[in-house]
């Protein structure tokens, strides 16, 4: 219980004891965002969020951290300029594609090679860190989405629709 407490405690420190950086942030525009988020990028935490269950926050990653759900630590995404994405994932298969950056200035889509597609919601980027929104796939799960919604039953705290991932990134 100690060890739960002290990486939620950390994973709160990561997310929000942070410096706000004011360069290129989403609120520069598209441009500035776009040319922000034009590198390789490393989780630095990972915390799921579910506003409707009785746990409202489980910390799933933290770099460095030795109580870590999933280890995230193998985990990049490369955004190249031209369009195109390379992404290390959880189980090591390195996967490419396409990407854009929506005229909202914040949606992410990430279309693979093999037509798979993957959203996320850029909550903030600067040239120093990144804070990335997943939302969780929790009427059908498949892969990390399923282990999550699996653990959180597991300590008794059934996952809604609307559960989703902060993903804490910094420049590789």
């Amino acid at each position: 219980m100690k060890k739960s407490l002290m990486l939620l405690a950390l994973s709160a420190a990561f997310i929000f004891g942070c410096k706000k950086d004011d360069d290129n942030t989403n609120d520069g525009g598209t441009n500035n965002t776009k040319a922000a988020l034009i590198k390789t990028w490393q989780s630095q935490s990972v915390v799921a969020y579910d506003v409707n269950s009785v746990i409202k926050q489980l910390p799933i990653y933290a770099r460095g951290g030795s109580a870590n759900l999933y280890d995230f630590g193998s985990f990049s995404v490369t955004f190249k300029s031209d369009g195109t994405f390379q992404r290390n994932d959880l189980d090591g298969a390195n996967t490419t594609g396409t990407w854009a950056l929506a005229s909202d200035n914040k949606t992410i889509t990430m279309t693979s090679t093999s037509g798979a597609v993957l959203k996320y919601s850029a909550e903030s980027v600067t040239d120093k860190t990144a804070t990335f929104k997943y939302i969780l796939n929790v009427k059908n799960p498949t892969g990390i989405d399923a282990q999550i919604i699996d653990k959180a039953k597991s300590l008794g705290s059934p996952v809604q629709d609307g559960a989703y991932l902060n993903l804490v990134v910094t420049p590789k």
